[in-house]
């Protein structure tokens, strides 16, 4: 089996999850304690309707390179979240600063909260019918319980993204 990198076409549902993070993290350093460059997190895992092809193609080292993107990805987004805080700090005894600090992560938070949870469920529902699909899949059984690995995999990857757009969130917040 050879191994295939889970880039799309088109646009695909965690695409559009990465760019609410990048959004996120874009926003919330558009303050005046900022002038780093802005973050791009960018996950392709497939456009709509061909996820569980791409899938049936990831052979383990292939699920390797994903793990570690999303892994990357996450890292990002933790290193978003000290700047973050670097950024409160930076704004401490500047007259005025701090409000606008606020008003820029709560605007940050306010669209990106939204979109992350649509994503999240859009990409979960991807997930979900690339897994009903491939019970119907005309593929050897090896090759079935590779790709429900792949499956899992690409789940774990997803929750661990979650939690840390949702401490990304969090940071906003405080």
């Amino acid at each position: 089996m050879k191994t295939q990198s889970l880039t799309p076409v088109g646009q695909s549902i965690v695409i559009r999850l990465a760019l609410a993070g990048a959004a996120v993290c874009g926003l919330a350093f558009a303050t005046p304690a900022s002038a780093r460059e802005s973050r791009d997190i960018v996950i392709n895992i497939g456009k709509d309707g061909d996820l569980l092809e791409q899938l049936i193609e990831l052979d383990q080292d292939g699920i390797d390179e994903m793990r570690a993107e999303i892994a990357a990805a996450r890292a990002d987004v933790a290193e978003a979240i000290a700047d973050i805080e670097e950024a409160r700090e930076e704004v401490k005894g500047v007259p005025g600063a701090r409000i606008i600090l606020r008003i820029a992560f709560a605007s940050a938070r306010a669209g990106a909260s939204t979109a992350v949870d649509e994503a999240l469920g859009e990409a979960r529902v991807e997930i979900d019918r690339a897994e009903s699909e491939l019970r119907a899949a005309d593929v050897s059984a090896e090759e079935r319980d590779e790709t429900q690995g792949a499956i899992e995999a690409l789940r774990e990857e997803l929750d661990a993204l979650e939690v840390v757009l949702n401490d990304l969130l969090d940071a906003l917040q405080a």
